[in-house]
Protein backbone atom coordinates (compact mmCIF):
# COMPACT_ATOMS: atom_id res chain seq x y z
CA UNK A 1 0.00 0.00 0.00
CA UNK A 2 1.41 3.37 -0.92
CA UNK A 3 1.95 5.45 1.88
CA UNK A 4 0.57 9.29 2.40
CA UNK A 5 2.98 12.02 2.68
CA UNK A 6 1.70 14.80 4.94
CA UNK A 7 3.59 18.43 4.00
CA UNK A 8 4.36 20.98 6.68
CA UNK A 9 1.68 23.19 5.39
CA UNK A 10 -1.25 20.86 5.72
CA UNK A 11 0.25 19.96 9.24
CA UNK A 12 -0.04 23.71 10.04
CA UNK A 13 -3.40 23.77 9.19
CA UNK A 14 -4.75 20.89 10.54
CA UNK A 15 -3.37 22.21 13.88
CA UNK A 16 -4.82 25.71 12.82
CA UNK A 17 -8.27 24.42 12.19
CA UNK A 18 -8.17 22.19 15.45
CA UNK A 19 -7.07 25.24 17.41
CA UNK A 20 -9.69 27.19 16.18
CA UNK A 21 -12.34 24.42 16.35
CA UNK A 22 -11.28 24.31 19.92
CA UNK A 23 -11.54 27.82 20.87
CA UNK A 24 -15.13 27.87 18.56
CA UNK A 25 -16.17 25.14 21.03
CA UNK A 26 -14.21 26.64 24.39
CA UNK A 27 -15.86 30.04 23.96
CA UNK A 28 -19.56 28.88 23.35
CA UNK A 29 -19.15 27.00 26.09
CA UNK A 30 -17.90 29.35 28.29
CA UNK A 31 -20.63 31.95 26.63
CA UNK A 32 -23.45 29.43 27.24
CA UNK A 33 -22.16 29.20 31.04
CA UNK A 34 -21.53 32.95 31.79
CA UNK A 35 -25.05 34.01 30.04
CA UNK A 36 -26.36 30.91 32.57
CA UNK A 37 -24.64 32.74 35.39
CA UNK A 38 -25.78 35.97 34.10
CA UNK A 39 -29.36 34.48 34.32
CA UNK A 40 -29.07 33.13 37.83
CA UNK A 41 -27.50 36.16 39.28
CA UNK A 42 -29.71 38.63 37.42
CA UNK A 43 -32.50 36.06 39.24
CA UNK A 44 -31.25 36.39 42.42
CA UNK A 45 -31.14 40.82 42.15
CA UNK A 46 -34.98 40.15 41.15
CA UNK A 47 -35.68 38.22 43.89
CA UNK A 48 -33.97 39.63 46.64
CA UNK A 49 -34.93 43.45 45.24
CA UNK A 50 -37.73 43.81 47.97
CA UNK A 51 -35.14 43.24 50.85
CA UNK A 52 -33.05 46.19 49.08
CA UNK A 53 -35.69 47.86 48.45
CA UNK A 54 -36.82 47.98 52.13
CA UNK A 55 -33.28 48.52 53.73
CA UNK A 56 -33.57 51.30 51.59
CA UNK A 57 -36.87 53.05 52.72
CA UNK A 58 -35.96 52.21 56.28
CA UNK A 59 -32.68 54.04 55.80
CA UNK A 60 -34.44 57.26 54.28
CA UNK A 61 -37.16 57.36 56.48
CA UNK A 62 -36.91 55.44 59.57
CA UNK A 63 -36.90 58.01 62.74
CA UNK A 64 -35.90 55.92 65.50
CA UNK A 65 -32.68 54.61 66.53
CA UNK A 66 -31.11 51.00 65.12
CA UNK A 67 -28.05 49.68 63.86
CA UNK A 68 -28.11 47.78 60.71
CA UNK A 69 -26.64 44.62 61.39
CA UNK A 70 -29.69 44.14 64.02
CA UNK A 71 -31.96 44.63 61.08
CA UNK A 72 -29.88 41.97 59.25
CA UNK A 73 -30.16 39.59 61.84
CA UNK A 74 -33.66 40.08 62.15
CA UNK A 75 -33.78 39.77 58.57
CA UNK A 76 -31.67 36.36 58.62
CA UNK A 77 -34.10 35.01 61.42
CA UNK A 78 -37.83 36.58 59.10
CA UNK A 79 -36.15 34.49 56.27
CA UNK A 80 -35.81 30.73 58.06
CA UNK A 81 -39.34 32.16 60.06
CA UNK A 82 -40.57 32.39 56.63
CA UNK A 83 -40.21 28.35 55.65
CA UNK A 84 -42.76 27.43 58.23
CA UNK A 85 -41.14 24.86 60.19
CA UNK A 86 -41.70 25.58 63.61
CA UNK A 87 -38.09 23.30 64.23
CA UNK A 88 -36.27 25.52 61.85
CA UNK A 89 -34.42 28.99 63.64
CA UNK A 90 -31.75 31.35 63.00
CA UNK A 91 -29.66 32.08 65.86
CA UNK A 92 -27.23 35.17 66.57
CA UNK A 93 -23.52 33.81 67.06
CA UNK A 94 -23.88 34.51 70.95
CA UNK A 95 -27.14 32.35 70.98
CA UNK A 96 -25.19 29.59 68.78
CA UNK A 97 -22.29 29.92 71.42
CA UNK A 98 -25.06 29.11 74.12
CA UNK A 99 -26.55 26.44 72.76
CA UNK A 100 -23.47 24.41 71.61
CA UNK A 101 -22.33 24.78 75.26
CA UNK A 102 -25.80 23.54 76.68
CA UNK A 103 -25.38 20.17 74.57
CA UNK A 104 -21.99 19.67 75.53
CA UNK A 105 -23.76 19.46 78.75
CA UNK A 106 -20.90 20.94 80.91
CA UNK A 107 -19.89 25.09 81.20
CA UNK A 108 -18.74 26.82 83.60
CA UNK A 109 -20.33 28.46 85.84
CA UNK A 110 -22.11 27.65 89.54
CA UNK A 111 -24.67 24.85 89.07
CA UNK A 112 -27.53 26.91 89.43
CA UNK A 113 -30.63 26.59 87.13
CA UNK A 114 -33.45 29.01 87.81
CA UNK A 115 -37.18 29.47 86.78
CA UNK A 116 -38.76 33.28 86.57
CA UNK A 117 -42.28 33.58 87.43
CA UNK A 118 -45.04 36.58 86.40
CA UNK A 119 -43.38 38.79 89.53
CA UNK A 120 -39.86 38.15 88.26
CA UNK A 121 -38.65 36.30 90.95
CA UNK A 122 -35.92 33.96 89.83
CA UNK A 123 -36.15 30.76 91.87
CA UNK A 124 -34.08 28.02 92.15
CA UNK A 125 -34.99 24.85 90.20
CA UNK A 126 -31.97 22.52 91.09
CA UNK A 127 -28.76 22.62 92.52
CA UNK A 128 -25.97 20.55 90.55
CA UNK A 129 -23.90 18.25 92.75
CA UNK A 130 -20.44 19.50 93.68
CA UNK A 131 -21.07 22.26 92.09
CA UNK A 132 -20.01 25.61 93.24
CA UNK A 133 -23.40 26.08 94.86
CA UNK A 134 -24.05 23.31 96.41
CA UNK A 135 -20.90 23.16 98.23
CA UNK A 136 -22.28 26.72 99.16
CA UNK A 137 -25.28 25.47 100.92
CA UNK A 138 -27.87 27.34 97.95
CA UNK A 139 -31.15 24.90 97.99
CA UNK A 140 -33.81 24.54 94.94
CA UNK A 141 -36.71 26.90 96.15
CA UNK A 142 -33.81 30.03 97.38
CA UNK A 143 -35.12 33.08 95.43
CA UNK A 144 -31.84 34.59 93.78
CA UNK A 145 -31.79 38.62 94.22
CA UNK A 146 -28.80 39.88 93.04
CA UNK A 147 -25.24 38.71 91.89
CA UNK A 148 -22.04 40.86 93.02
CA UNK A 149 -24.50 43.46 94.93
CA UNK A 150 -26.31 44.00 91.71
CA UNK A 151 -30.01 43.06 91.93
CA UNK A 152 -30.88 40.48 89.39
CA UNK A 153 -33.69 42.72 87.83
CA UNK A 154 -30.89 45.63 87.08
CA UNK A 155 -29.48 42.91 84.98
CA UNK A 156 -31.27 42.93 82.07
CA UNK A 157 -33.32 40.23 80.22
CA UNK A 158 -33.80 36.98 82.87
CA UNK A 159 -32.22 34.98 79.76
CA UNK A 160 -29.07 37.50 80.28
CA UNK A 161 -28.79 36.64 84.20
CA UNK A 162 -26.55 33.44 82.99
CA UNK A 163 -23.89 35.61 81.75
CA UNK A 164 -23.41 37.25 84.76
CA UNK A 165 -23.31 33.98 86.94
CA UNK A 166 -20.78 32.29 84.45
CA UNK A 167 -17.23 33.27 83.94
CA UNK A 168 -13.63 32.24 83.50
CA UNK A 169 -12.95 28.95 85.70
CA UNK A 170 -11.61 30.21 89.08
CA UNK A 171 -13.20 33.66 89.22
CA UNK A 172 -15.23 34.78 92.22
CA UNK A 173 -18.96 35.89 92.13
CA UNK A 174 -21.40 36.69 95.04
CA UNK A 175 -25.11 35.26 94.76
CA UNK A 176 -27.51 37.08 97.05
CA UNK A 177 -30.58 34.58 97.76
CA UNK A 178 -34.07 35.13 99.46
CA UNK A 179 -34.62 32.38 101.54
CA UNK A 180 -38.08 32.36 104.11
CA UNK A 181 -38.43 35.99 104.23
CA UNK A 182 -34.42 36.23 104.62
CA UNK A 183 -31.82 37.36 102.58
CA UNK A 184 -28.47 35.19 102.74
CA UNK A 185 -25.11 36.19 100.43
CA UNK A 186 -22.98 33.68 99.43
CA UNK A 187 -19.29 33.52 97.58
CA UNK A 188 -18.04 31.01 95.74
CA UNK A 189 -15.60 30.41 92.88
CA UNK A 190 -16.70 29.95 88.78
CA UNK A 191 -15.87 26.27 88.51
CA UNK A 192 -16.69 23.47 85.47
CA UNK A 193 -19.92 21.92 86.13
CA UNK A 194 -21.39 19.26 84.23
CA UNK A 195 -25.36 18.90 84.41
CA UNK A 196 -26.71 15.35 84.96
CA UNK A 197 -29.30 14.33 82.45
CA UNK A 198 -30.84 11.48 84.15
CA UNK A 199 -32.23 11.28 87.45
CA UNK A 200 -32.35 8.08 89.39
CA UNK A 201 -34.31 6.85 92.49
CA UNK A 202 -35.92 3.92 93.58
CA UNK A 203 -39.79 3.80 94.13
CA UNK A 204 -42.29 1.26 95.75
CA UNK A 205 -42.34 -2.22 94.83
CA UNK A 206 -38.69 -2.49 93.56
CA UNK A 207 -39.55 -0.07 90.70
CA UNK A 208 -36.83 1.68 89.56
CA UNK A 209 -37.42 5.51 88.30
CA UNK A 210 -35.34 7.05 85.82
CA UNK A 211 -36.26 10.84 84.88
CA UNK A 212 -34.23 11.58 81.06
CA UNK A 213 -34.26 16.04 80.89
CA UNK A 214 -32.69 14.98 77.23
CA UNK A 215 -30.27 13.10 74.82
CA UNK A 216 -27.73 15.45 75.44
CA UNK A 217 -23.45 14.33 75.37
CA UNK A 218 -23.01 12.08 77.77
CA UNK A 219 -26.00 11.28 79.29
CA UNK A 220 -25.98 7.75 77.73
CA UNK A 221 -22.75 6.74 79.94
CA UNK A 222 -24.43 8.14 82.79
CA UNK A 223 -28.00 6.91 81.72
CA UNK A 224 -26.38 3.20 81.64
CA UNK A 225 -24.47 3.77 85.35
CA UNK A 226 -27.66 4.70 86.83
CA UNK A 227 -29.64 2.11 85.46
CA UNK A 228 -27.04 -0.63 86.68
CA UNK A 229 -26.86 0.81 90.29
CA UNK A 230 -31.02 0.25 90.24
CA UNK A 231 -30.80 -2.53 88.85
CA UNK A 232 -27.50 -4.24 91.57
CA UNK A 233 -30.71 -2.70 94.05
CA UNK A 234 -32.76 -5.31 92.97
CA UNK A 235 -34.80 -3.09 90.56
CA UNK A 236 -37.35 -5.64 89.30
CA UNK A 237 -39.66 -2.72 87.02
CA UNK A 238 -38.35 0.15 85.40
CA UNK A 239 -40.31 3.50 84.44
CA UNK A 240 -38.52 6.20 82.09
CA UNK A 241 -39.97 9.61 82.18
CA UNK A 242 -39.35 11.51 79.02
CA UNK A 243 -41.83 14.24 80.14
CA UNK A 244 -40.60 17.64 78.86
CA UNK A 245 -37.49 16.03 77.19
CA UNK A 246 -36.97 18.43 74.41
CA UNK A 247 -34.66 15.41 72.38
CA UNK A 248 -31.33 15.42 71.75
CA UNK A 249 -28.68 13.59 70.10
CA UNK A 250 -29.71 10.56 68.01
CA UNK A 251 -26.72 8.33 68.66
CA UNK A 252 -27.25 8.94 72.20
CA UNK A 253 -30.73 7.83 72.05
CA UNK A 254 -29.69 4.66 70.24
CA UNK A 255 -27.05 3.93 72.93
CA UNK A 256 -29.71 4.27 75.72
CA UNK A 257 -32.18 1.91 73.71
CA UNK A 258 -29.56 -0.69 72.39
CA UNK A 259 -29.48 -1.49 76.48
CA UNK A 260 -32.99 -1.90 76.51
CA UNK A 261 -34.31 -3.15 72.82
CA UNK A 262 -33.44 -6.86 71.26
CA UNK A 263 -31.73 -6.76 68.03
CA UNK A 264 -33.07 -4.61 65.39
CA UNK A 265 -33.91 -1.30 63.85
CA UNK A 266 -34.21 1.62 66.56
CA UNK A 267 -34.69 4.70 64.62
CA UNK A 268 -34.13 5.87 60.67
CA UNK A 269 -33.94 8.91 58.96
CA UNK A 270 -33.87 9.89 55.35
CA UNK A 271 -32.47 13.18 54.26
CA UNK A 272 -33.63 15.42 51.21
CA UNK A 273 -31.09 13.37 48.36
CA UNK A 274 -33.34 10.18 49.69
CA UNK A 275 -30.50 8.83 51.39
CA UNK A 276 -31.64 6.42 54.33
CA UNK A 277 -29.59 5.79 57.36
CA UNK A 278 -30.27 3.26 60.41
CA UNK A 279 -29.98 2.98 63.95
CA UNK A 280 -30.30 -0.14 65.15
CA UNK A 281 -29.52 -2.21 68.78
CA UNK A 282 -27.95 -5.40 69.60
CA UNK A 283 -29.02 -8.42 70.98
CA UNK A 284 -28.21 -8.01 74.01
CA UNK A 285 -31.24 -6.47 76.38
CA UNK A 286 -33.15 -6.21 79.57
CA UNK A 287 -35.98 -8.07 80.13
CA UNK A 288 -37.93 -6.22 83.50
CA UNK A 289 -41.19 -4.72 82.90
CA UNK A 290 -41.49 -1.07 81.79
CA UNK A 291 -43.41 1.73 81.35
CA UNK A 292 -42.31 4.98 79.73
CA UNK A 293 -43.54 8.25 80.65
CA UNK A 294 -45.02 10.94 78.00
CA UNK A 295 -46.39 14.48 77.62
CA UNK A 296 -47.34 16.97 74.75
CA UNK A 297 -43.30 18.37 75.90
CA UNK A 298 -42.18 15.09 75.04
CA UNK A 299 -40.95 15.86 71.60
CA UNK A 300 -38.18 14.59 68.89
CA UNK A 301 -35.66 12.01 70.48
CA UNK A 302 -37.80 11.49 73.40
CA UNK A 303 -40.72 10.93 71.51
CA UNK A 304 -38.78 8.28 69.45
CA UNK A 305 -37.36 6.03 72.79
CA UNK A 306 -41.28 5.67 73.78
CA UNK A 307 -42.00 5.03 70.48
CA UNK A 308 -39.33 2.39 70.03
CA UNK A 309 -39.92 0.74 73.47
CA UNK A 310 -43.51 0.77 72.80
CA UNK A 311 -43.66 -0.56 69.20
CA UNK A 312 -41.33 -3.45 70.08
CA UNK A 313 -43.19 -4.41 72.82
CA UNK A 314 -41.15 -4.09 75.93
CA UNK A 315 -42.90 -1.39 77.38
CA UNK A 316 -46.29 0.71 77.52
CA UNK A 317 -46.52 4.52 77.46
CA UNK A 318 -48.64 6.13 80.08
CA UNK A 319 -49.40 9.77 79.90
CA UNK A 320 -50.69 12.70 77.47
CA UNK A 321 -49.93 12.16 73.67
CA UNK A 322 -47.27 13.59 71.99
CA UNK A 323 -46.60 16.88 70.12
CA UNK A 324 -45.63 14.75 67.00
CA UNK A 325 -42.16 15.49 65.40
CA UNK A 326 -41.00 14.07 62.09
CA UNK A 327 -37.85 15.73 61.48
CA UNK A 328 -34.07 15.98 63.09
CA UNK A 329 -32.31 19.76 63.05
CA UNK A 330 -28.98 19.87 61.97
CA UNK A 331 -27.11 22.95 63.31
CA UNK A 332 -25.58 24.61 60.74
CA UNK A 333 -22.61 27.13 61.48
CA UNK A 334 -22.64 30.08 59.80
CA UNK A 335 -19.10 31.84 58.28
CA UNK A 336 -20.04 34.45 61.51
CA UNK A 337 -20.54 32.21 63.82
CA UNK A 338 -24.16 32.66 63.90
CA UNK A 339 -26.41 29.16 62.88
CA UNK A 340 -29.48 27.26 61.62
CA UNK A 341 -30.97 24.94 63.43
CA UNK A 342 -32.57 23.54 60.15
CA UNK A 343 -34.75 20.76 59.56
CA UNK A 344 -32.58 17.97 56.83
CA UNK A 345 -34.20 14.73 57.42
CA UNK A 346 -37.67 12.74 58.29
CA UNK A 347 -37.15 10.27 60.92
CA UNK A 348 -39.18 6.81 61.57
CA UNK A 349 -40.09 4.56 64.07
CA UNK A 350 -38.55 0.97 63.80
CA UNK A 351 -42.50 -0.27 61.96
CA UNK A 352 -41.28 2.45 59.68
CA UNK A 353 -44.02 5.37 61.30
CA UNK A 354 -43.28 9.30 60.58
CA UNK A 355 -44.36 11.02 63.92
CA UNK A 356 -44.80 14.22 62.22
CA UNK A 357 -48.33 15.86 63.51
CA UNK A 358 -49.47 12.17 64.50
CA UNK A 359 -47.34 11.93 67.76
CA UNK A 360 -47.51 8.67 70.43
CA UNK A 361 -51.12 7.50 71.33
CA UNK A 362 -50.36 6.73 75.15
CA UNK A 363 -51.52 3.18 75.87
CA UNK A 364 -52.61 4.30 79.50
CA UNK A 365 -53.90 8.16 78.62
CA UNK A 366 -53.94 10.23 81.68
CA UNK A 367 -54.17 13.98 81.24
CA UNK A 368 -52.15 16.47 83.67
CA UNK A 369 -52.74 20.78 82.90
CA UNK A 370 -49.57 22.26 84.71
CA UNK A 371 -46.33 24.01 83.36
CA UNK A 372 -42.69 22.43 83.86
CA UNK A 373 -42.35 24.70 86.80
CA UNK A 374 -45.09 23.27 88.93
CA UNK A 375 -44.59 20.02 87.89
CA UNK A 376 -41.23 20.31 89.39
CA UNK A 377 -42.33 20.71 92.40
CA UNK A 378 -45.05 18.50 92.43
CA UNK A 379 -45.41 15.94 95.10
CA UNK A 380 -45.05 12.59 93.94
CA UNK A 381 -48.09 11.51 95.14
CA UNK A 382 -50.35 13.98 93.75
CA UNK A 383 -48.41 13.03 89.97
CA UNK A 384 -50.82 10.86 88.78
CA UNK A 385 -49.21 9.61 85.61
CA UNK A 386 -46.50 8.84 87.81
CA UNK A 387 -48.88 6.76 89.82
CA UNK A 388 -50.49 5.51 87.18
CA UNK A 389 -47.17 4.02 85.44
CA UNK A 390 -46.45 2.89 88.99
CA UNK A 391 -49.84 0.86 88.60
CA UNK A 392 -48.91 -0.57 85.40
CA UNK A 393 -45.27 -1.79 85.93
CA UNK A 394 -46.60 -3.02 89.68
CA UNK A 395 -48.89 -5.63 88.02
CA UNK A 396 -46.24 -6.38 85.68
CA UNK A 397 -44.27 -7.44 88.51
CA UNK A 398 -47.25 -9.33 89.92
CA UNK A 399 -47.84 -11.41 86.62
CA UNK A 400 -44.50 -12.63 86.02
CA UNK A 401 -45.04 -16.21 86.86
CA UNK A 402 -41.31 -17.09 87.11
CA UNK A 403 -37.97 -14.63 86.90
CA UNK A 404 -35.46 -15.18 84.65
CA UNK A 405 -32.67 -16.97 86.64
CA UNK A 406 -29.23 -15.32 86.91
CA UNK A 407 -29.23 -11.80 87.81
CA UNK A 408 -30.34 -9.10 85.26
CA UNK A 409 -27.21 -6.91 84.47
CA UNK A 410 -26.79 -4.24 81.53
CA UNK A 411 -24.75 -5.83 78.92
CA UNK A 412 -21.56 -3.73 77.87
CA UNK A 413 -21.66 -3.63 74.32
Amino acid sequence: MKKRTITVTTALMIVLLTAVATFNITFFASAEYYNNRLGDLQDLETRYAKLRNVAETVGKYFIGDYTENDAIEGAAAGYVDGLGDKWSHYYTAEQTAQILEDEANSYVGVGLTYSVDDSNAYTVLSVALNSPAAEAGIQVGDVLVAVDGVPVEQLGEPSELSTYVKGEEGTPVSLTIRRDGTELTFDMKRASVYNEGVEARMLENKIGYLAIDGFDTNVDVEFKTKLQSLIDQGAQGLIFDVRWNPGGFLEVMRNMLDLLLPEGVVISTVDKQGNVKEYSSDADCLTLPMTVIVNADSVSAAEFFAAALQEYGVADVVGAHTGGKGYSQQLIRLSDGSSINLSTTRYYTPKGNNLAGVGITPDYPVEMDMDYTTFYYLDPADDTQLQKAIEVVSQKISDVAAAPSGDAAVTTP
